[in-house]
């Protein structure tokens, strides 16, 4: 068996005080963190974390973006460290969130990469990794800067490249980590037009046309849900809780996933006063 764990909207923030540095959508994001957000981000939890990862046989981590909260070196210098501490413990890979391309300058200046080439793929399109483990990983790039919303995307070249990775799998179940839900509403979550995923309905189509089983694994949204397609049944989707949320009714957590052989067993964590394994998760 095979122990992997789902981290995402990790969210680590600073504030801007340089007026120049606000010339942007960044400026809306200074103001929600003044108001809310940095109230209900507690990133000094990382320690008891990286505490509680040692104890556990852990093969890989997989980390689902939002590092960040307005893209600044600040944040990804903050958040880089935080996956070195994990580079240590398994190997680490990583998809961008909307957060880690917040301003059109973050994208320009390659900040993400700057920081974090190391655990991104090589290229911004669809790409596939064998996990310890031997499961296949399946990355998907689904974002992009906007100047006022945070609506994903998923484009032509990634829809390209994301048939030929599935088409070299044949039928072998697959994880798959993509920042944005494909789904644009569960029980658990709604998302409006501002804030899904744009050409969400190819992702699903190329998928499920795959029929192969594959559990996709998403952040965006701030909530563990666990879903399988009605329309799809090969395929489940996993979204995980912001990492370091301390809100009433979005808790933090992360997601464990065991695989044995051709069966992913999921597990939710949420903290509550420290942090705690739900009972396994059936979609």
């Amino acid at each position: 068996m095979a122990r992997y764990i789902h981290l995402t909207d990790l969210h680590y923030w600073s504030l801007v005080c340089n007026p120049l540095r606000m010339l942007n959508k960044r400026a809306l994001g200074t103001l929600n963190l003044l108001i809310r957000r940095r109230h209900q981000i507690k990133t000094e939890r990382a320690a008891g974390l990286i505490t509680l990862f040692q104890e556990m046989d852990i093969d890989a981590f997989l980390i689902g973006g939002d590092l960040t909260t307005t893209a600044t070196e600040e944040e990804f210098r903050q958040a880089a460290d935080f996956l070195g501490r994990l580079t240590m413990l398994a190997p680490v890979y990583l998809v961008a969130g909307n957060h880690d391309v917040y301003t059109f300058e973050s994208k320009r200046k390659e900040r993400l990469e700057k920081y974090c080439q190391y655990w991104l793929p090589d290229e911004d399109t669809a790409a596939i990794d064998r996990l310890p483990g031997d499961v296949p990983l399946l990355r998907i790039p689904t974002v992009r800067p906007n100047l006022l919303s945070s609506r994903g995307s998923f484009q032509q070249d990634a829809a390209t490249s994301l048939q030929t990775c599935l088409s070299e799998q044949q039928s072998q179940p697959m994880i798959v980590l993509a920042h944005y839900p494909f789904l644009p509403q569960t029980a658990a979550y709604h998302l409006g037009l501002n804030r899904g995923l744009g050409n969400g309905t190819t992702l699903r189509r190329i998928l499920g046309g795959s029929e192969q089983p594959l559990l996709y694994l998403a952040g965006h949204v701030h909530v563990f849900s666990h879903t399988r397609d009605p329309e799809q049944p090969n395929l489940e989707q996993v979204t995980t809780r912001a990492l370091f949320y301390a809100k009433k009714d979005r808790p933090g957590g992360f997601t464990e996933i065991q695989a044995a052989g051709a069966q992913f067993s999921v597990y939710p964590w949420v903290y509550r006063d420290g942090w705690q394994r739900e009972a396994l998760s059936s979609p």
